[in-house]
């Protein structure tokens, strides 16, 4: 064999033996392997963070409703709602959302009578004595309200028919704007795109008196029935 055809043996030898050398060398693959689930790892990561905070808002915005109608409803007898205590409610309830921003929680509290009536079918007609917003809270309108199955969806002018009975109810309006930390602007198309709109309604009956009264002025107050 010629000089040539034994370089050329040789050269094929040695390709073979650094192909085998390069499958034998594990060398980097525990990088290679982390550079590639890396990223779903973040997503999981990040995804179920938001899932909690989520939760979290959500829940505190349930305790706000409860907490806003329920010491509304626990004013004393022959004491009138003033503006300074329905300040100090609405400061309290707002407080239970920390940490989470505010500045997208609005918030309505109303006084809702139930009158004698026999024409509808419940007997009785459910209007507004007064209704309180802050932040730019939906308010209750001084007209009768639409009675509606329990089931149905809350909405300012409707009154679920199993609430019907003589006295009167107090009811808070929430509503939260949740931003998501990493899914907001971050990931999303557009800001509208990129939030969740909470929204709670809770019915409390007043412990010591039949309708609560209120004598402030920074609120709606209806004509009585």
């Amino acid at each position: 064999m010629s000089a040539v055809g034994i370089a050329r043996v040789h050269g094929r030898r040695r390709v073979r033996r650094a192909i085998a050398a390069l499958r034998r060398d594990r060398r980097g693959v525990a990088a290679v392997e982390f550079a590639l689930i890396l990223p779903l790892m973040l997503l999981m990561y990040l995804g179920s963070t938001e899932i909690v905070q989520g939760l979290m808002a959500s829940r505190k915005l349930s305790i706000v409703a409860r907490a806003l109608s329920d010491l509304v409803a626990q004013q004393p007898a022959d004491s009138p709602l003033t503006d300074t205590q329905l300040n100090d409610i609405f400061a309290a309830a707002t407080s239970i959302m920390s940490p989470f921003s505010t500045t997208a929680l609005k918030m309505t509290v109303s006084s809702v009578e139930f009158v004698n009536k026999p024409s509808p079918a419940t007997g009785l007609n459910a209007k507004p004595r007064w209704t309180a917003i802050r932040n730019g809270g939906t308010p209750r309108a001084c007209a009768i309200l639409t009675p509606v199955t329990d089931a149905t969806g809350n909405a300012p002018d409707t009154m679920p028919t199993g609430l019907y009975a003589l006295g009167s109810v107090i009811v808070a309006d929430v509503k939260y704007t949740y931003t998501p930390l990493f899914g907001g602007q971050f990931l999303a198309w557009s800001s509208t795109a990129s939030s969740i709109t909470m929204s709670r309604t809770l019915y409390m009956r007043p412990r010591a008196q039949s309708i609560v009264s209120y004598s402030g002025t920074a609120n709606t107050t209806c004509a009585a029935y």
